[in-house]
């Protein structure tokens, strides 16, 4: 997530999983060359700077790349289902109750995403780890040690890393707990698009493509992973206490993660607009039928 961007951004190293794993612990795995960088949730309440980027004349995403990611079986696999997931009471602040968070909301999502990636006729791999990294220690989270330096956490080959320091405020703990979900719901996004292929179909050819088309086709990447995110946390809400004012909260923060805020004026995660056009409607249908960014008009991946 970019730290500008009021949201975290995700770095996702894709070099992906391509196709359907063979084992559930050791799926097949072909390595890209290429890395990109995308953005997720930060708090809306520490932005930095703000500048308004202006928006790109819009642009037709790549054929290939539309058609066999729209054609994606994880579309037709059904609702998210409810799983038990029971959190710790407290509001995390530091760095070992932030982990240990993530860590059960990661199991939480893997029980709640496998029934989906099966029926996506391809097989489930668990998340490998997660990790919390600080950037002024790189050497305390060495899994993570090559975090961008203007990101709050990225995905990377089955590996989620988080910049814990950045939801430790102890002044704002339930804003700040409703934001890490958000984030950690969003690089979880990320893994069911590799552990179904659609993130290995976005590497084999974005890079192929004008600068405008490929900055489309990252939108519609980093836009889906907010949807697929938002679906789970929308079918888990009682879990995750998202209602009355935290629900709010969630909102809130969804309508203000976009390009708008970032400060080095590259459209590559989507417009506010889009992205609250995307969560809300996961979040309230708890489908990732309504995730298929592929197959939508550009103005809704602006």
């Amino acid at each position: 997530m970019l730290k500008a961007a009021g949201l975290a951004v995700l770095a996702v190293a894709v070099a992906a999983v391509a196709g359907v794993a063979v084992a559930r612990d050791e799926p097949s795995v072909a390595v890209q060359p290429v890395r990109t960088t995308v953005a997720t949730p930060t708090p809306v309440v520490k932005p930095k700077a703000k500048p308004v980027v202006k928006p790109s004349p819009s642009t037709t995403i790549d054929l290939s790349l539309q058609g066999l990611a729209a054609a994606n079986k994880l579309y037709g696999a059904g609702k998210v289902p409810a799983v038990r997931c029971v959190l710790p009471a407290a509001a995390p602040e530091t760095k070992a109750e932030l982990l240990a968070y993530a860590r059960v909301m990661v199991a939480c999502m893997d029980r709640a995403w496998a029934p989906l990636v099966d029926r996506s006729q391809a097989v489930f791999f668990p998340v490998k780890t997660v990790q919390a990294y600080d950037l002024k220690k790189p050497a305390a989270a060495p899994e993570c040690g090559d975090a961008p330096k203007n990101m709050d956490a990225f995905y990377d080959k089955g590996t989620i890393c988080f910049e814990w320091p950045e939801f430790s405020d102890p002044d704002e703990p339930v804003w700040n707990l409703v934001d890490f979900q958000q984030l950690i719901a969003h690089e979880y996004g990320h893994h069911v698009q590799n552990s179904t292929g659609i993130l290995a179909t976005y590497d084999a050819g974005w890079w192929k493509q004008p600068k405008a088309v490929q900055l489309e086709n990252e939108r519609r990447l980093e836009l889906q992973a907010s949807c697929l995110g938002a679906a789970f946390l929308g079918a888990n809400r009682t879990s995750f206490k998202l209602a009355g004012e935290r629900l709010r909260i969630w909102k809130s923060i969804v309508r203000h993660v976009g390009d708008e805020n970032n400060t080095l004026k590259i459209r590559d995660h989507g417009s506010y607009k889009s992205h609250a056009y995307w969560t809300t409607r996961a979040f309230a249908s708890t489908n990732p039928a309504t995730c298929n960014t592929f197959t939508a008009a550009p103005k809704r991946v602006s």
